[in-house]
């Protein structure tokens, strides 16, 4: 193959994925589908533009497939493994051991050989670490409970992939006479596994440590290549897979100092590679093999969609998680991940399935992770179908009752104690007002029992728990919830039984505002708006701007985001914002101030606020002016009034009606 040749078919198969990749963007589903289809269109099964050798591509591939496991590698960890708990380690094993299971008997029954069916079944019973991860990072839902139980177990079957890779090559040697083929290959990984544990605790640290200290990044990125791919090359000279000599390399570095640095430089090699790797698959995807084999394409997206949901939910159920948890768990798990890819390339190449299966599995995981993204997307609305429907299913029997629930009088309802209901009620604790927190989170309903701090526990967007907290006898209403879902849910649940009762509600996005505004919320925070102004008042400190017009700035900020809102606000009737502050105001060229005297202007009479300085463009100062100064563009007045005398002030002075000061 010439060298014009391969960087043709690499210009190609870039293209390809960009292709693919921006229409799974336009589409919000993962990069890597789109990927594979790039690698279908410009496959030889596809017609149009063709890759000439793919072997220079299948090259580069196996090096994305080495840079994902080292990485994977990296971002392991025992610890973590640990803190899962049972949930996540056993329900992780028995719900890929009884995926397996399954699919061996329906492949025997089908025709399928024992090893072809234990390939499949394995592919089939991997779900996707990036799609579950990303889903649940763009709903905010990663620290909620479903969300940790999702990740611990996606953790568990990460590592039991690793697992697979070394004992179903072994499967595929296997004879009926030869059960030594198995015991030597997990001799063989644990005679790996032992010297890796000491070099990862003596040797790599210290070597990564050293290249560090040279402060050359370049030498820092080439040790880890090294360690990563010499790892890879060591273990498949001894007959293992590349793919867990890379994992076990990333494992090496996981335990330095070092770790973060690695992968902040490893990542974007990777990510090349890996996109050249999913291409690489595709590129394998013959269409007409997928129709010829609908009726097993349709089984396998059959067991992943509907079978592999219903034991995660059942085994998430029968380890005492709420139902709604468990429904969830269930929704979430009902996609074949991308380390199916990894395995089903293993199989294509000990012969142990055949090209149409490795077909059939890799289409039947581009659908299922499109169905199941649509599916949990879909998961809080269709919960609270079937709550409405069946309201026993937010009943759990080993949590009991809180009896100081039905005590409270006056009280702050709090529903969601995460780090800002916590701080909320951080606060009411400290000036002594009662609250009682709605919590759906077993580990922090836990806290509060510790605590003795009144709860409820239950999905705080039901009716039913809404009720039990007595809205009726509340002062206030504090929604600290994540999901925009619950948020709406529950206002509308609280207005319902008491109309009067102020709702504060914390909002993430704009969008999100504006909604809530148009279904009649008065007071809506947005956390990072908020943390947006902290940083503007620090920044402006450090550079000098004076208290008052920093204030004046702010102000004016939340104004415009908040508009009448704020206005609403600031006029309450409450001794705080009844107290006298000050106020800096510029005068705009088209104010109807400029060019009126003090006296004529008559501020004082008309809305009790004092003018106590006025500041020209020139920097001449005026302290207490006179009566008769008369006013230009560009004035700053100082001014000293109540919140809603400085309201009216502020718009009065931008109007531009000149009759209204006439």
């Amino acid at each position: 193959m010439s060298e014009l040749t391969s960087f043709r078919d690499l210009a190609l198969v870039l293209a390809g994925a960009l292709g693919g990749g921006l229409l799974a963007h336009f589409l919000k589903l993962p990069l890597f589908l789109g990927y594979i289809v790039g690698g279908v269109l410009v496959g030889p099964f596809t017609p149009g533009l063709k890759v000439e050798d793919p072997t220079f591509i299948l090259l580069l591939a196996q090096i994305g497939i080495v840079l994902l496991m080292f990485s994977m590698g990296l971002e392991f960890s025992l610890k973590d493994l640990m803190r899962v708990g049972a949930p996540a380690i056993l329900g992780g094993l028995l719900g890929m051991s009884a995926m397996m299971l399954i699919f061996l008997l329906i492949g025997r029954v089908i025709g399928l050989s024992i090893l072809a069916s234990f390939f499949i079944g394995a592919g089939i019973s991997v779900s996707s670490t990036m799609v579950i991860a990303k889903l649940l990072m763009e709903r905010d839902e990663l620290t909620l409970e479903h969300g940790r139980l999702m990740i611990g177990t996606l953790l568990v079957e990460d590592l039991a992939v690793v697992v697979l890779l070394v004992l179903l090559p072994a499967l595929s040697q296997f004879q009926e006479s030869h059960w030594q083929d198995i015991a030597l290959a997990l001799l063989k990984a644990v005679g790996i596994l032992v010297p890796v544990i000491f070099l990862a605790i003596r040797a790599v640290p210290q070597l990564v440590e050293r290249i560090a200290r040279t402060g050359n990044f370049e030498l820092f990125i080439l040790v880890s290549l090294v360690i990563g791919i010499g790892t890879a090359v060591g273990t498949s000279q001894l007959g293992l897979s590349t793919a867990m000599g890379a994992f076990l390399a990333g494992i090496l570095i996981s335990e330095s100092d070092y770790v973060h640095q690695t992968l902040a430089r490893i990542l974007p090699l990777r990510d090349l590679f890996v996109a050249l790797f999913f291409v690489s698959l595709g590129m394998l995807i013959d269409p007409s093999a997928i129709l010829q084999n609908w009726p097993l394409c349709l089984l396998l997206i059959g067991l992943a969609v509907i079978g592999k949901g219903v034991i995660r939910g059942l085994i998430t159920w029968l380890f005492r998680y709420p139902l709604r948890v468990a429904f969830f768990v269930a929704l979430g798990f009902t996609q074949i991940g991308e380390f199916s890819f990894v395995l089903a390339q293993v199989g294509v190449q000990a012969n142990a399935i055949s090209s149409d299966q490795y077909n059939v599995l890799i289409a039947s995981s581009l659908v299922t992770i499109f169905v199941g993204s649509l599916l949990f997307r879909s998961a809080h609305p269709w919960w609270a179908a079937i709550r409405r429907t069946f309201p026993w299913v937010e009943k759990r029997p080993a949590e009991e009752p809180d009896d100081k629930a039905e005590q409270k009088d006056r009280h702050v309802i709090l529903f969601g104690y995460g780090r800002i209901g916590r701080a909320v009620g951080a606060a009411l604790d400290q000036f002594k007002v009662p609250y009682i927190v709605v919590e759906a989170d077993s580990e922090i309903v836990g806290r509060l029992k510790e605590r003795s701090t009144p709860f409820i526990f239950g999905d705080a967007s039901s009716f039913q728990i809404t009720q039990a907290t007595h809205p009726e006898r509340a002062v206030l209403a504090v929604i600290a919830l994540r999901v925009f879902f619950h948020i709406r849910e529950t206002f509308h649940n609280v207005k319902r039984i008491n109309p009067d009762l102020p709702v504060l509600v914390r909002a993430h996005w704009e969008e999100e505002r504006e909604q809530l505004f148009r279904e009649g919320v008065s007071e809506v925070i947005q956390p990072e708006f908020e943390a947006a102004i902290e940083m503007i008042r620090h920044t402006l400190v450090h550079v000098g701007v004076s208290p008052l017009q920093m204030e004046s700035y702010l102000d004016s900020l939340r104004q415009q985001r908040y508009g009448s809102t704020l206005r609403q606000w600031l006029q309450r009737e409450d001794p705080f914002h009844k107290l006298q502050r000050l106020q800096e105001i510029t005068l705009p060229d088209h104010s109807p101030l400029v060019g009126n005297s003090l006296r004529g202007c008559n501020i004082r009479d008309r809305l009790g606020v004092s003018v106590i300085q006025v500041q020209r463009k020139s920097g001449e100062t005026f302290v207490n002016p006179p009566a008769d100064l008369v006013l230009e563009s560009g004035d700053k007045l100082l001014v000293m009034g109540s919140a809603t005398q400085l309201v009216e002030m502020i718009e009065m002075s931008r109007s531009t009606n000149v009759e209204s000061w006439s």
